[in-house]
């Protein structure tokens, strides 16, 4: 068995699944408990060492036969794929657009059933924004907003604000499409094997998240498909550059998919910018053009323009930095839940001048940030958020296990295999939520939207379909949050084992993400982690065969 799995002895490799281990007990504790095994005795304690070696064992093997399947995905020199014939031949001739229709076709019944689109919160706030209903705001990204706004308004002077936002989810699904499609053809072109790019599009076409998502109106829809044109073009960008035939028209494709990608979502700025800041570097330290360089930072450098013209010139408030204080924020409330009594009055006015003291305890939610970062005070000066982080920083040293406990219960949904939260939880955002409604009572008095009520059963239809997808063993692997990240971080260290060290780029811009998801307001949040999802199939393209006939160019793009 042991040679069939191509076990080895590899002593990184055994530190990465003893991380594994603790990281899964810990998570898995803050699910059933709500607090560590520390401090219940010494059985618990003995109990979550023993599930901790055993989850370090299992991960190890698993990771090993992981591995052994990263060399076995590309053909083999002189390998010739099986020839195939009749329909199975046209489509993998015609890869892109037999992909590209097949996806539309999947999603189609969503899109239909569920016209106009379903909406939640942050839809009815991008469009009240840009609208002037409420004040113009950066909170959701100005520039995603604008396209929204203009597509209702479209549809308002059609006569109709459902065909508005209907006309928005159309065009961006057919874009959304375009790009996986393209996808697909890139895995085609970079020599892996024909299963497994067959597989990557029954993934994006089947799969009923990118179907439920499909009909959605918010951000995060197009953001997954426009993190997957990033990676895409990353990666071309390196393999390219390798091959010695790295072109002007790589880096602009690559340019212009960050600057995207960050006007559509704030967060992927921060993948985006360091990513970009040591692709150059990458360049200047091979020697190609300068240009190169100059034309991938003046692309992206438009994102930062962009923004301050519209904050200086155009009324639109930047986001609040609450956004990012999340974990800080949980730690303060759990500390204040469970230790009001030891809580000094100098540490409760710090706190106080800041956030709601007296409010905390009762609000504090482990899987959300929001009941606490809502009552943040506005107008503080900086000297009261001084006083709050010196008096943060100084009570860790007080309370360590509970900044400890309340950061990975703001964070374990996104690398700890635990059961499902229960529906509700997260303020209805963490698992993978399909979304299916459409009204939000704070917004009833400047909206219309409706669903057409004769298509209520097909709307029940697809979402018992996308319930029993989620309790399907193995089928439900890709609503697996931890699924996608320990793998990715495996795929990143199978890289730096081969010593393919530009190749580690998109690997981290994926571990990135899931670093601002873990900062995020939500724990398990699959809406905020879905570009990483989506993203996956991509990087397999760093799996594919080493030839300059390999490589893709800008017209797979």
């Amino acid at each position: 068995m042991r040679k069939y799995l191509n076990i080895k002895k590899d002593i990184v490799l055994a530190v990465i699944s003893v991380l594994f281990g603790i990281l899964n007990v810990a998570g898995q504790s803050m699910y059933f408990e709500d607090c560590l095994p520390v401090g219940m005795g010494i059985r618990p304690i003995l109990s979550a060492l023993g599930f901790a070696v055993i989850y370090s064992v299992v991960f190890y093997i698993a990771a090993c036969a992981l591995l052994s399947l990263f060399d076995k995905m590309e053909l083999k020199q002189g390998e010739k794929p099986k020839r195939l014939k009749g329909i199975w031949r046209y489509a993998d001739n015609h890869i892109f657009w037999v992909s590209f229709f097949f996806i539309l076709i999947m999603w189609l019944p969503w899109v239909i059933v569920y016209y106009p689109a379903s909406m939640d919160w942050d839809v009815y706030r991008q469009l009240s924004s840009y609208l002037g209903i409420w004040a113009h705001s950066n909170h959701d990204p100005w520039f995603s907003s604008c396209v929204l706004g203009i597509c209702y308004q479209l549809g308002v002077k059609l006569g109709s604000e459902n065909l508005g936002i209907f006309i928005f989810v159309i065009i961006r699904d057919i874009l959304m499409a375009f790009i996986y499609a393209k996808c697909i053809q890139v895995l085609k072109k970079a020599g892996l094997k024909r299963w497994i790019y067959y597989l990557a599009l029954c993934f994006y076409a089947v799969t009923p998240v990118w179907g439920a998502y499909s009909k959605h109106a918010f951000k995060d829809t197009f953001c997954c498909a426009l993190f997957v044109w990033y990676i895409i073009s990353l990666i071309v960008l390196i393999m390219n550059q390798k091959e010695g035939d790295l072109k002007r028209k790589h880096c602009v494709s690559y340019g212009t998919s960050a600057l995207f990608l960050s006007l559509f979502r704030n967060n992927c700025v921060y993948v985006a910018a360091p990513i970009t800041f040591l692709v150059v570097i990458y360049l200047l330290v091979k020697r190609e053009k300068r240009i190169y360089s100059i034309l991938i930072v003046a692309l992206l450098g438009i994102y930062f323009a962009f923004n301050s013209f519209i904050f200086n010139y155009c009324g639109v408030e930047p986001g609040s930095g609450r956004e990012a204080l999340s974990i800080p924020f949980q730690q303060t409330a759990r500390t204040v839940r469970d230790h009001s009594d030891e809580i000094t009055e100098e540490e409760r006015m710090a706190i106080n001048n800041l956030l709601d003291y007296d409010s905390m305890a009762e609000n504090y939610d482990p899987l959300l940030s929001d009941p606490i970062k809502d009552h943040m005070k506005s107008g503080v000066g900086k000297e009261a958020i001084t006083d709050y982080f010196i008096t943060w920083f100084k009570m860790f040293f007080k309370y360590p296990w509970t900044y400890i406990e309340a950061g990975l219960g703001q964070s374990y949904g996104y690398y700890a295999f635990t059961p499902r939260f229960p529906y509700g939880a997260g303020n209805y955002n963490s698992g993978m939520t399909i979304f299916n409604w459409i009204q939000v009572d704070a917004f009833q008095e400047y909206y219309s939207f409706h669903y057409v009520e004769q298509w209520e059963k097909g709307r029940n239809v697809l979402a018992d379909w996308a319930d029993l997808w989620d309790k399907i063993p193995v089928l439900n692997w890709t609503n697996k949050i931890p699924l996608y990240t320990w793998s990715i971080f495996l795929l990143g260290y199978y890289l730096l084992k081969k010593r393919r060290l530009a190749d580690v780029l998109p690997v981290l811009a994926l571990l990135i993400m899931i670093l601002t998801c873990m900062a995020s307001p939500v724990n398990g949040c699959f809406r905020y982690f879905a570009p990483v999802a989506a993203s996956s199939p991509a990087l397999l393209l760093l799996l594919g065969r080493r030839s300059k006939r390999n490589v893709p160019d800008d017209r797979e793009l």
